[in-house]
């Protein structure tokens, strides 16, 4: 096996390196620093999720109606012998203890208010822990497209078809260390020369960097690869042009809860195609009750696509394309 990049999320990035800024294709020797990357983005999705329900609008309407009814259900006492606010505060202050007591009798209602958004929580996310073991092998083949353990092992590049497959994958590097990664596979099932159909199956970015818009210029490296890798099916094909009205649809999945890189896709004109109920694609299904609790909180899977129309023009413009080079200009976030 290939000697791996070491790469630990929870460790700053060494501060002795050279502050350089590059991008690169996937590598034999980054194949376990890639899949750390995307695996850490279900690891951000699902805190997104559980913040995402904890602050929901029904968890946020429960807070402001049900708290104070139980407030004033546990001092109903005191304000049923009270006639106005100032003999309200007197008897509170005349006998504390019992005031106290009425409010720390109310607390596991309190408790079972939040108790109930928390379970919700809890249970929603459970559906996210795809990169888990259990789903582990699916999502490396869904992600990379290839069997990326033979990958990791193809020293000097000795299968050569193979480790053409890493040019669908691009990673930023900054101090010598992977910090994003953007990857996307061709779906060889639906792909043809007049409908060509790719998904972008992963861009993710260290928790740190996401000020900057490594996420717009990794959506930008996928559109531009996209556009290759028909002009490679074309050559492929003994096709000098491509044939009239034909297209290229680049699909990604989001989250309902992940606006943030919704708005990305769209700022690149994707647009939403479908969604789906079914958070972990790779699990068997999902029973009545979990539909029905997704529907209620409104989280879903959405599928978002971008059309693209080709022609001999397109092709010849992608070799003087700025992304088919080595330098990247990013921007950071306001």
């Amino acid at each position: 096996m290939v000697v791996q990049k070491d790469l630990d999320l929870n460790k700053p990035l060494d501060a002795s390196a050279a502050p350089n800024l590059g991008k690169t294709s996937l590598t034999p020797e980054l194949s376990k620093a890639a899949i750390i990357l995307h695996g850490d983005r279900y690891k951000q999705l699902q805190a997104k999720l559980t913040k995402y329900v904890l602050w929901h609008p029904y968890a946020m309407l429960a807070l402001t109606t049900v708290v104070p009814i139980i407030v004033f259900y546990s001092l109903w006492d005191y304000i049923t012998i009270s006639e106005n606010l100032l003999e309200f505060w007197h008897l509170i202050m005349k006998d504390k203890k019992d005031f106290v007591f009425a409010i720390l009798s109310a607390f596991p209602l309190f408790a079972s208010v939040f108790g109930v958004f928390g379970f919700l929580a809890y249970v929603v996310g459970e559906d996210m822990g795809i990169a888990s073991k259990n789903f582990a092998q699916k999502y490396c083949d869904y992600v990379f497209g290839f069997n990326i353990k033979a990958f990791s092992q193809n020293e000097n590049n000795k299968d050569k078809k193979l480790a053409k497959k890493g040019q669908n994958s691009e990673l930023i590097i900054y101090r010598e260390s992977p910090i994003a990664i953007g990857t996307l596979v061709v779906d060889e099932d639906q792909s043809t020369v007049e409908n060509f159909v790719v998904k972008i199956t992963g861009v993710h970015i260290r928790k740190v960097f996401l000020k900057v818009d490594f996420d717009e210029v990794l959506i930008e490296w996928a559109i531009l690869r996209a556009r290759e890798l028909y002009q490679e099916l074309l050559v492929a094909q003994g096709l000098k042009a491509p044939p009239e009205n034909s297209s290229i649809l680049i699909t990604a999945d989001t989250y309902s809860f992940d606006r943030e890189f919704q708005k990305t896709l769209e700022n690149n004109s994707f647009r939403p195609l479908d969604i789906s109920y079914k958070l972990n694609p790779f699990d068997a299904g999902v029973s009545g009750i979990k539909e029905r609790l997704y529907r209620f909180l409104n989280v879903a899977r959405v599928t978002y696509g971008l059309m693209l129309s080709v022609s001999k023009e397109d092709i010849d413009l992608l070799k003087d394309s700025a992304l088919s080079t080595k330098d990247t200009t990013v921007r950071k976030r306001a």
